[in-house]
């Protein structure tokens, strides 16, 4: 009994830390791997920076981020041949609204972004009130950067 009371303390815990994704990374956690990824996939440039990356999957899989020259996501679904990557230069960029769902156990926190030809996209981020706060406001600041 002692043995099947430690397993399922085991399974639960393994699933808590399975199913967290960490939360917002720094441009600079990224592994090489991650940054060739990104390249390939048309969402950095080899003189883009990224500022922040957020995954609600693995990195192969999804990605929301903010480099110093767009925001953008993506969702790549190999076994159902599904690719969705969507991104906006800054000065591609008419509106960005916010959305905080951070205290929601189901729904991620997003940016939606509006181009100047009224074409939308929604950059998700999954982390805590404070994180998605930042998240929000370095999208902000780096847009209103290239915006005249």
């Amino acid at each position: 009994m002692k043995l099947l009371t430690s397993t399922i303390k085991y399974l639960i815990i393994s699933t808590i830390l399975i199913s967290c994704n960490g939360g917002i990374k720094n441009g600079t956690e990224l592994s090489q791997t991650d940054l060739k990824y990104l390249e390939k996939i048309g969402l950095k440039s080899e003189d883009e920076k990224i500022i922040l990356f957020d995954s609600q999957m693995d990195n192969q899989t999804s990605g929301n981020l903010i480099t110093d020259k767009r925001l953008a996501s993506y969702w790549i679904d190999k076994d159902k041949n599904i690719n969705m990557v969507n991104f906006a230069y800054y000065n591609e960029i008419d509106t960005l609204l916010t959305e905080d769902l951070s205290k929601s156990l189901t729904y991620a926190s997003y940016i939606k972004v509006v181009k100047n030809d009224k074409s939308e996209f929604r950059v998700h981020v999954d982390d805590n009130e404070k994180n998605t706060t930042d998240f929000f406001k370095t999208a902000i600041t780096e847009w209103k950067k290239w915006k005249k």
